[in-house]
């Protein structure tokens, strides 16, 4: 999306709003199995004094796959983008400043690089997720498994020597 900034780029105190949905479409992301509620970006262009400055707050919802026990999961995804804009950029590598084409701004490349920079690389469902049972694959979060404790052939021997004390 194309937001057009001429009323705001010369006048200070001027703003202009934004709402809208990236294009997401052809993306994938490790860890997310569907999405429930597309991302959706609300958000304002300020001018600051001459420097244009975009704030946005940009939501989701999706279906997950816990990284350690394999189970989906609904997680919402909330990111606030803070980001300024210019007509040039002489720091080629400062990553929170998007320049203008003309007296528009591409509103997918700010919000799409910031989201895609921001996800989680993997998801869990709890932080004291217990995963799966390594030898017989059932997961540890509804209780025990009945595999017990393996033990190390290494210490087979230290085992012998306990034993016969």
């Amino acid at each position: 999306m194309r937001l057009d900034l001429r009323e705001v780029i010369n006048i200070p105190g001027a703003q202009a709003d934004f709402d809208f949905m990236p294009e997401m479409n052809d993306m994938e992301f490790e860890g997310i199995s569907s999405v429930i509620e597309p991302f959706h970006a609300v958000g304002t262009v300020k001018n600051k004094a001459g420097v244009l400055e975009l704030d946005a707050l940009v939501t989701a919802r999706f279906r997950c796959v816990c990284a350690r026990c394999l189970t989906e999961f609904e997680h919402p995804f909330k990111l606030d983008v803070r980001a300024v804009l210019a007509e040039d950029v002489q720091d080629e590598y400062e990553s929170d400043i998007y320049t203008l084409e003309g007296d528009y701004i591409d509103l997918d490349e700010v919000i799409i690089t910031s989201i895609v920079l921001n996800i989680e690389q993997r998801y869990l469902c709890s932080e004291d997720c217990r995963g799966l049972c390594g030898r017989c694959g059932k997961n540890l979060n509804d209780g025990p498994c009945d595999c017990g404790v393996e033990k190390d052939p290494r210490l087979a021997v230290l085992e012998q020597l306990l034993e016969n004390n």
